[in-house]
């Protein structure tokens, strides 16, 4: 089946010119993500195959010369647009200097088409090339498969302008023109409408992806701190829950919120509030273990989760909280140096291996035991347990050291 070139520079103009509009009717301004880059891109992409085809009606320097500097600043500007994708830079030096860098050979070569082919294929050649570098750069840090989409299309045009390259300059007696209908002009056309297809996918499905975590992210963590919200939180410890009943351990779980909180906002403003429940967060993560779970229940109230830890453990780490807290002294939003007095309260629920109780009961013992911390005077740590409420008094309870754990505490260190 033979392929007629003309017909494929039309087919080539029109996927530019179609994905270019797709691509540009999903840019939006506050947040680009590279799609304008790309749209425009694209669109200088179909331009230059407009004036190359009008070759012979139009004067050398418009169908050689600017067609050919448009093609590579086309894909100058996608590597532009993976770029701001990933939000990061590269010197504009190795994006754009295969652009300048082609403008005197193309004008000391009007008469040796072969030769400018093999220029402006070793060129693209680079810049696939380039954008191939720029993605495997950010894999591991890029969410779903569409970059392997980009990659993909990067490695098709390393291999379809190297192969041009090559075998034109070994066969430069054989290339009548641009638009010769031989079997690897016609390979390297389809093969472009493939890349322009491909990678332009790859990019809109880079994005899609890239808003759908950050979507499930917002319906999971809470904003402010950062944290686990009470639906993600309420799911972990019923799959803990869960897992105890194959595999009977030791749980606890700690309910915890800052005493008179109300008072801070009022006499300090709410952005001081949310300073003190952004302090009180990192305080919970710099003492926690990776296993563990830590997360806001809503206003302040936190919950922390610790598989495998039976109650001296939790004890001793809901004491070194309480006096790390205690010892944290508030900064007004406004940088105006100012003791909040913040201090916190802490409810402990801790499960025996033959303790045989759903999530919803333990949360219900863990808020029992704080209500009860917050009676008895606040600044507290209260314990309880499948039998029942009993008290606890920190001052025995030496704090863990930081850098050591607990031989049997349910927390590591800072």
């Amino acid at each position: 089946m033979s392929m007629h070139v003309p017909t494929m520079f039309l087919m080539v103009i029109l996927v530019s010119l179609t994905m270019a509009c797709c691509t540009a009717a999903l840019w939006r301004r506050s947040n680009p993500e590279g799609l304008g880059y790309w749209a425009l891109g694209l669109t200088l992409h179909g331009v230059s195959f407009i004036l190359v085809s009008l070759r012979g009606a139009l004067p050398y320097g418009l169908t050689v010369v600017l067609a050919n500097l448009l093609l590579l600043s086309g894909f100058s500007l996608f590597c532009q647009a993976l770029l701001q994708f990933q939000r990061r830079h590269l010197a504009v030096i190795w994006l754009w200097w295969p652009v300048p860098a082609a403008l005197p050979g193309l004008l000391m070569l009007p008469d040796n088409t072969a030769g400018r082919i093999v220029l402006i294929a070793l060129l693209c050649t680079y810049q696939a090339a380039l954008m191939l570098f720029i993605t495997l750069g950010r894999r591991h840090q890029t969410t779903g498969r569409g970059q392997y989409f980009v990659m993909s299309a990067a490695a098709l045009g390393i291999l379809t302008m190297g192969v041009r390259a090559l075998t034109t300059a070994f066969a430069a007696d054989q290339v009548q023109s641009l638009t010769s209908s031989t079997p690897v002009q016609a390979a390297t056309f389809l093969i472009s409408c493939v890349v322009l297809i491909l990678s332009s996918m790859g990019l809109i499905l880079m994005t899609k992806e890239r808003s759908d975590a950050c979507n499930r992210s917002l319906a999971m963590h809470d904003e402010l701190t950062g944290l686990p919200n009470r639906r993600y939180s309420m799911e972990v410890l019923a799959r803990v829950v869960a897992a105890r009943q194959r595999h009977p351990q030791h749980l606890s779980l700690m309910m915890l919120d800052i005493d008179h909180f109300k008072r801070i906002n009022d006499q300090h403003g709410h952005l001081a509030g949310d300073q003190a429940l952004r302090r009180l967060a990192d305080q919970l993560r710099a003492r926690l273990r990776l296993q563990d779970h830590l997360g806001r229940l809503g206003g302040d109230e936190f919950l922390v989760i610790l598989p495998d830890t039976p109650a001296q453990g939790a004890l001793r780490l809901a004491e070194d909280l309480r006096r790390s807290v205690e010892q944290l002294h508030g900064q007004r939003a406004d940088s105006a140096a100012e003791d909040l007095g913040m201090t916190i309260s802490i409810g402990v629920c801790s499960l025996t291996p033959a303790d045989a109780l759903d999530a919803l009961d333990a949360i219900e013992l863990a808020d029992q035991a704080l209500y009860l911390a917050k009676q008895n005077g606040r600044n507290r740590v209260q314990l309880t347990g499948a039998g029942g409420l009993s008290t606890s008094d920190p001052a025995p309870l030496a704090p863990a050291q930081p850098g050591h754990a607990e031989p049997d505490a349910g927390a590591a260190a800072s």
